[in-house]
């Protein structure tokens, strides 16, 4: 497997797809996809091996490599059908309002917090490239790509980090 981060989105110096190209049995997958942060993921098959193509942006990368790359690697490493897609979540409430925009999944980070047996998500809200978000983060709250966003108390999907 391959694995690299930027290069990918659509900006002049974004090079990566058309290197992928002048490869003999290269399978463009995906090139962007419905999530955010994520969008300019890459996707291939370079002969028969899996290429990712992380976003640029830390945040991003990290987001991507704990939905794709981990099952991938999984994949490759020979485990069973049950755990390659196996991730660890619980239902949460929002702690406030989280904006989205319909047409896009969004994995906002959160710190979850348990109070009387209820997990609260406190959103942490900053731009993809921020790193400090991860590291105050320890799940990431899913926001359905038809939803208009959370509202303060209301229970969603966390995917623990």
């Amino acid at each position: 497997m391959v694995v690299i981060t930027g290069g990918s989105s659509v900006g002049t110096l974004d090079l990566t797809r058309d290197v992928l190209q002048t490869f003999p049995g290269t399978e463009i997958l995906a090139h962007g996809i419905s999530i955010r942060p994520g969008k300019p993921t890459l996707l291939a098959d370079i002969d028969g091996k899996p290429f990712l193509g992380l976003p640029g942006h830390p945040v991003s990368a990290m987001v991507i490599f704990h939905f794709f790359g981990k099952p991938i690697l999984k994949i490759l490493s020979g485990l069973s059908r049950d755990i390659i897609w196996h991730q660890i979540k619980v239902k949460a409430r929002a702690s406030r309002n989280i904006p989205s925009v319909p047409g896009r999944e969004d994995y906002v980070r959160v710190n979850l917090e348990e109070r009387d047996g209820i997990f609260w998500a406190h959103p942490i809200f900053g731009k993809s490239g921020a790193i400090s978000n991860l590291v105050r983060a320890n799940g990431l709250i899913r926001i359905g790509i038809n939803e208009e966003g959370l509202e303060e108390g209301e229970e969603a999907e966390v995917t623990l980090l």
